[in-house]
């Protein structure tokens, strides 16, 4: 930090008995003129105010003794130093005040005239709660982000984890995941969830979450869902400086809630289902053959074959500096990520540029370039869930050591799949530029030009041997074996114009402020999809090896053209540092909707007071911060693709005559497809007490969705099975806390806690009539352990929907259903479902505490979900109605029906279990959950051991994650792939 007066005139101008002191206030980094920097004159009562539109101050003060001069403004560090006349005061930008401005992509706002609600992370914040884990570190620090849980995928690091901001705005009814996704805004551009996902933490200089229409309208068609804004490291210090950071991992896989029966247990079991059971005994060969298995000691644990302890590692390395006019950043980044299913892995490399180029004195350009490979191999063990159901009394070798083609029951053997050539992997190659131009016009009056392109192209390779059991019943060698050989690509690019302008009327914070912008972009996606069977061999694991299209299947692809543009104002009027109210306006056109409707109008308005700063509250001393806020608005959401309003059609090869090719509609158009929309409310407060020892800010929220885009059924003579249409709405409302306090502080030691929470409801006003049919297909469907998903008009979307039970009837080993009327019965209807649990819990968020002893701080993380609601699908297909033939819970032994009189949960083991599946609230269950999301150690090298080895920083820090997790119910997470635990290190030094 450093406050450098420049003045070299007498300290103090005297004038009948009057003393002046004046000077000018300029960023460290531009030498711009700083508008509205608070002035405090040390020594003379009621003396201060805020620099003018040219970062000029002066006042009168008294001639009679010493005075101080304190200057301070948002973002940047407080200064404090000798009065004097014509002073030139440099203020440096700082970090430790990152949070008191709200960056949201066109602009930046200071918080005290902010009127959204919005939350900021500093990079250190990121890094300390996990350095690995940037979607858990946002979850665990703001609690409106919501990591939606996969538990087929566990800790796959191929699975892109779904994000949801506060609650959903759309209805995911084809399981469609991003579809509530908020949108990611790096550096000004918008991106997309897996460049989130992969971002190098150690790059990521701040995080802004925007959560609500005053935060997110200038984003307009795209802003219903909520925003993150990210900005990566720039330059903070003129010396040339190099950082290198490194991060080992250690994976291992947590299979702690999977209890599968032994083998001597699972024979019994199967004798117990009467498997073995026949009037001709021809069976009991069969039984005592698998007995003397069991009784030679053969018990395979066949969930541990497809696992690996695995390591991970990660690498960043940058340099920076400026000099004559010049700033640059150059990061290069590289990541292997293996998980701990056999086989995965997920490389990643990129580089960064960052020039910022001051042209001359009113014009500076910054260019930001970058280059991003990944590539992603799935693992050939296949899905984990193979291996749970294997038997163990089945070894995976026959007698001369070579893998079993099948298994008991004729079952694959998943080893020796792995065993083949076979694979799957993918590429992508991603490259985006951006140059920003801004031109100072005056001191409080400058534009912002922005033009990006973003360019990706990608290939993925699937190859099945022809010696797979997946073709052991095909005949023709034309047909045995498939590669599969994919092409995607993107390319799009934008262009923005920002205008800002600000206005100081007085020396008591009175000030206005104005932005005018307008946006273009415009987007090409495709694919390209070629496969051919007939592989001879499997060593032959290339496509140039097949020798026939698969039936049906010739080579086809896919494009996808969009382009959009906008137009907005936004205001902003601060009256004496107290009152706030704003608002925007944007106009947005876009071809993915109707003729009828291409262009469609967003707003937003907000209202805020800054308490604090009225003299009655100023005196009580305890209260640092008290403001409160509101704010109304109209956002929207496009997550769709893009040709839903037109008619496409395929040409087929089938159809060709001597005219030409035929074609058939594949989706109908709809000119009249029109902006699903979401009105957002929000009322909040936020505050700090007791010198900033004590944090509270709480949110109330409410989004009303409209025109919501869901299927409308068409007659089958359309050629089309439905099309998108604005035929449903949704109401989703909650509040969200977070509490702060720093219960111990000395010189030496620090200690705070933090804990927050968030709680939301849906409630689904109307749906289509295709909506309302493919519930009750969803209803009818038998074939999952888990009812599947279904939509109803006053219910949530997330409920569970099943019939309400009274048990098992001691008497008949039946259960007994209760239908809707409250009438019992042994017989199971889908009509009688009705919603028996949600899963969204009642709240859900994290408890923190923060401890630091002179350089070594330590950060325990605990999450939660509360009042959740969870269909034990491992009960019902593990436990009760098993399949007899695969290996199945431990518990499906007890608590059993078996003769007249037992009062028990289950019904009776059946030798046909399995096969079909009705849906009891048996089975829905309490999920309440409290985890260690991550713990880490840091420790700080002091600067007197670096400056002995030329050094400028170094900091070393160890943690873990997902360490315990305690819950409610019992049920086998992770069901295709398994989850992980992990313990990383990290090393960072800066030369």
């Amino acid at each position: 930090m450093y406050a450098q007066n420049t003045s070299e005139q007498p300290p103090i101008a005297k004038k009948q008995g009057v003393r002046k002191i004046s000077g000018r206030v300029l960023s460290e980094e531009n030498k711009d003129p700083i508008v509205g920097a608070r002035i405090k004159i040390i020594g003379a009562t009621n003396k201060g105010g805020v620099t003018d539109i040219d970062g000029n101050f002066s006042f009168e003060v008294p001639d009679s003794g010493k005075y101080e001069i304190e200057v301070s403004f948002v973002g940047m560090k407080p200064a404090r130093l000798t009065a004097k006349e014509n002073m030139t005061i440099i203020m440096e930008f700082s970090k430790t005040v990152l949070s008191d401005v709200v960056v949201n992509g066109f602009f930046s706002r200071q918080k005290q005239t902010f009127t959204g609600a919005a939350k900021t992370i500093k990079s250190e914040e990121l890094l300390s709660t996990s350095p690995t884990n940037l979607f858990q570190a946002l979850a665990t620090i703001d609690p409106s982000i919501k990591v939606v849980q996969n538990n087929t995928m566990g800790s796959n690091p191929n699975a892109i984890p779904d994000l949801v901001l506060r609650s959903t705005t759309s209805l995911a009814t084809n399981n469609e995941v991003g579809l509530n996704a908020p949108l990611v805004v790096i550096d000004g551009v918008e991106s997309t969830l897996q460049a989130l996902y992969d971002i190098d933490l150690h790059d990521i200089e701040r995080v802004d979450i925007l959560k609500d229409a005053a935060a997110t309208a200038l984003y307009g068609e795209n802003a219903a869902n909520g925003v993150i804004v990210i900005e990566r490291k720039k330059v903070s210090q003129s010396p040339v400086r190099v950082r290198y950071t490194m991060t080992p991992v250690f994976n291992f896989a947590d299979l702690s809630s999977y209890n599968v029966a032994n083998a001597a247990q699972k024979l019994e079991l199967e004798r117990l289902a009467g498997l073995y059971d026949s009037n001709s005994g021809s069976l009991d060969q069969l039984y005592y053959d698998k007995l003397a298995l069991v009784s030679s000691g053969i018990n395979t644990d066949w969930k541990s074959k497809p696992i690996r302890n695995s390591f991970s590692h990660s690498h960043s390395i940058s340099m920076s500096g400026r000099g004559s006019g010049l700033d640059y950043n150059v990061t290069g980044n590289f990541s292997d990520v293996n998980g701990v299913m056999k086989d995965d892995l997920r490389r990643r490399y990129g580089m960064n540029v960052y020039l910022s180029y001051t042209a001359f004195q009113k014009l500076i350009l910054t260019l930001r370039a970058s280059h991003e490979q990944l590539n992603v191999r799935h693992s050939k063990y296949g899905a984990f869930s193979d291996y749970l159901r294997a038997n163990p009394y089945d070894s995976p070798y026959d007698e001369m050591g070579n893998y079993r083609r099948s298994l008991s029951y004729d079952k694959n053997n998943p080893l020796y799949e792995a065993s083949l050539s076979s694979f799957h992997t993918s590429e992508m190659r991603t490259q985006r530029i951006s140059l920003d131009a801004r031109y100072n016009f005056k001191p409080n009056f400058y534009v912002t030009l922005q033009g990006a392109y973003t360019t990706g192209r990608g290939t993925s390779d699937r190859f099945v041997s022809p010696e797979s059991n997946q073709f052991a019943s095909v005949k023709s060698l034309t047909q045995k074996g498939s590669y599969t050989l994919g092409n995607n690509g993107m390319d799009e690019w934008s262009g923005k114009m920002v205008s800002n302008y600000i206005q100081s009327f007085d020396n008591d914070g009175t000030m206005f402020t104005l932005n005018l912008g307008a946006e273009i972009k415009r987007q090409n996606e495709y694919t390209r999809t070629l496969m051919g069977t007939g592989f001879l061999s499997d060593n032959h694991a290339d496509i140039a090896y097949a020798t026939a299209y698969p039936e049906g299947r010739a080579p086809h692809g896919t494009e996808a053209l969009a382009a959009s543009l906008g137009g907005f104002v936004s205001a902003n009027f601060m009256w004496k540092n107290k009152y706030v109210i704003d608002g925007s306006y944007r106009i947005s056109g876009s071809s993915k909707f109707g003729a009828n409707h291409r262009y469609a109008p967003f707003w937003a308005t907000g209202i805020g007071y800054n308490v604090h700063n009225e003299e009655f509250i100023k005196n009580l001393k305890w209260i640092n911060t008290l403001r409160l806020r509101g704010s109304y608005g109209y956002t929207g959401s496009v997550k769709f693709a893009a040709y839903q309003a037109v008619t496409t059609y395929r040409y087929r090869a089938d159809l060709a005559t001597y005219t030409g090719v035929g074609a058939v509609p594949i989706a109908m158009s709809n000119p009249d497809l029109t902006w699903q929309t979401t009105k957002k409310l929000n009322i909040g407060l936020t505050s700090s007490l007791f010198n900033d020892r004590v944090n509270i800010n709480l949110d109330y929220f409410r989004d009303n969705t409209e025109d919501m885009l869901i299927d409308m059924s068409l007659p089958p003579s359309s050629g089309s099975v439905n099309v998108k249409s604005n035929l449903g709405s949704q109401t989703g409302s909650g509040f969200e806390i977070s509490l702060w306090g720093r219960i111990l502080q000395t010189k030496d030691w620090e200690w705070s806690l933090s804990a927050n929470g968030l709680h939301t409801r849906n409630v689904i006003n109307n749906i289509s009539d295709a909506l309302k049919r493919k519930n009750e297909a969803n209803a009818s469907a038998k074939a999952s352990p888990a009812p599947l998903l279904q939509f109803r008009e006053g219910e949530s979307p997330t409920s569970i929907y099943a019939v309400r039970s009274a048990g098992i009837d001691p008497a008949s080993g039946k259960e007994i259903f209760i239908k809707k009327d409250g009438s019992y019965t042994y017989d199971y209807s889908v009509s009688d479902q009705v919603s028996v649990g949600d899963t969204n819990p009642w709240l859900e968020g994290a408890v923190s505490s923060q401890w630091r002893y002179k350089r070594l701080s330590l950060s325990l993380n605990f999450s939660y979900r509360y009042g959740g609601h969870i269909y034990n699908s491992t009960r019902a297909s593990k436990v009760e109605n098993i399949d007899p033939k695969s290996n199945v819970d431990e518990r499906a032994f007890t608590e059993r029906w078996k003769t007249p009189g037992d009062v028990v949960p289950y019904l009776a083991i059946s030798k046909v279990g399995g096969q079909s599946f009705v849906y009891s609230d048996r089975f829905v269950e309490r999920n309440d959950e409290l985890w260690l999301s991550s713990m880490q150690i840091t420790y700080e090298v002091p600067d007197a051991w670096l400056r002995k080895i030329k050094l400028q920083k170094m900091y070393w820090s160890v943690g873990t994650e997902d360490l315990f997790r305690w819950t409610t119910a019992k049920f086998e997470r992770g069901t295709s792939y398994p989850y992980s635990r992990s313990i990383n290190m990290s090393m960072s030094v800066t030369f």
